[in-house]
């Protein structure tokens, strides 16, 4: 029977395989807006105005490589906790030093709180009338770096 459930290691590598190449296609996509970005800028003399403003499309490729980044440590924490569990401690990076969900649930929280930060000024900047239906990203930003809070001061004590 046991033997049976690690078969499920083949289906666990496509799925990782999967989320490094969505990995790949964000790691694209926020190079081509980064790079729309800086030709905008030279193009239009290093100064922004009304018309165009290359700073979006930059904060764009940063939220690209964030969701990049989401992927892979997702895609590695998976191949971490169902593939190579037992791998040697001194051959894994620091920050995926960990043996449960609840290591990668955290790694992974961290990680979209910033990414979510980075949407939401770009939403921010983007809206030219400002709005209470505004202020529920913030504020579920804000919730969910209170419940990180308490979630990792419970850890320590």
């Amino acid at each position: 029977m046991f033997r049976k459930l690690l078969k499920i290691r083949y289906i666990i590598s496509v799925a990782v395989g999967v989320l490094f190449l969505n990995s790949v296609f964000f790691i694209v996509g926020g190079t081509l807006f980064s790079a729309k970005g800086y030709i905008e800028f030279v193009q239009n003399g290093f100064m922004p105005h009304e018309t165009y403003n290359p700073a979006l499309y930059l904060l764009k490729g940063l939220d690209a490589f964030m969701l990049a980044i989401i992927f892979m440590i997702f895609g590695l924490g998976i191949a971490r906790l169902f593939i190579f569990a037992d791998a040697p401690e001194d051959q894994i990076p620091s920050w995926l030093r960990f043996h449960e969900m609840k290591g990668l649930k955290v790694l992974l929280w961290e990680t979209i709180l910033v990414t979510l930060v980075i949407y939401c000024l770009q939403v921010l900047l983007t809206h030219k009338e400002l709005s209470l239906e505004l202020l529920i990203m913030p504020a579920a930003i804000l919730l969910l770096a209170v419940a990180l809070y308490v979630v990792r001061w419970k850890e320590h004590n």
